[in-house]
C-alpha cells in the first residue's frame, strides 16, 4: 500500500493523527485500493478559500476532497488517491450540534472525504444511504479496534 501523508495546518486544533492513520488505513485495504492519500486538516479562512476557487460557495465547509485520478487511465500513475481537506472549526461546530466528540466527527469527515475519492456519492437518496451504511461501518470497525489494541 503506498502512503498516506496527515497533515495539521490549523494554527490551534489538534488531531490524533495516528487514528487518522488507522481510519484511512482500514478504509483503503477494506476497499482493496493499493493508493494513499493525503489528508489535510485546516482552519475556516483556508477552507473557504478553496471552495470559493473550486466550487464558486464563498463559505466555509467541513470537507472537500479532490481526487487525482479521472475515469479514464492515465498516462501518468499518480501516487496518490487525492487530497481530503478538513476544517476543524466547522467539525467541532458540528461535534457540538449532533451530540458527539470532536475526534468522532473529524474521523466521520476523513471517511466521508475518502469514500468520495472512492467512488462513492450521494447525489441520490439511494447513493446517499450507501455512502452512509459505509461510513457508520468504518466509523464501527474503527471503535472496534481501538477497544481491541
Amino acid at each position: 500500500m503506498k502512503k498516506n501523508t496527515i497533515e495539521n495546518i490549523h494554527p490551534r486544533l489538534k488531531v490524533k493523527k495516528k487514528m487518522i492513520q488507522l481510519l484511512v488505513k482500514n478504509i483503503l485495504t477494506s476497499e482493496k485500493v493499493d493508493s494513499g492519500v493525503d489528508v489535510i486538516f485546516v482552519d475556516d479562512k483556508f477552507m473557504r478559500q478553496l471552495n470559493k476557487k473550486f466550487t464558486k460557495r464563498n463559505r466555509t465547509t467541513d470537507v472537500l476532497s479532490f481526487g487525482m485520478r479521472g475515469g479514464e487511465p492515465e498516462a501518468i500513475e499518480y501516487p496518490s488517491l487525492g487530497d481530503i481537506y478538513v476544517s476543524l472549526d466547522q467539525a467541532k461546530r458540528q461535534a457540538e450540534e449532533y451530540g458527539v466528540g470532536f475526534e468522532e466527527e473529524v474521523e466521520r469527515l476523513v471517511a466521508h472525504g475518502l469514500l468520495h475519492l472512492l467512488g462513492y456519492d450521494h447525489a441520490n437518496k439511494k447513493e446517499e444511504n450507501i455512502m452512509r451504511k459505509k461510513e457508520e461501518m468504518y466509523l464501527k470497525e474503527m471503535e472496534k479496534l481501538l477497544k481491541s489494541s
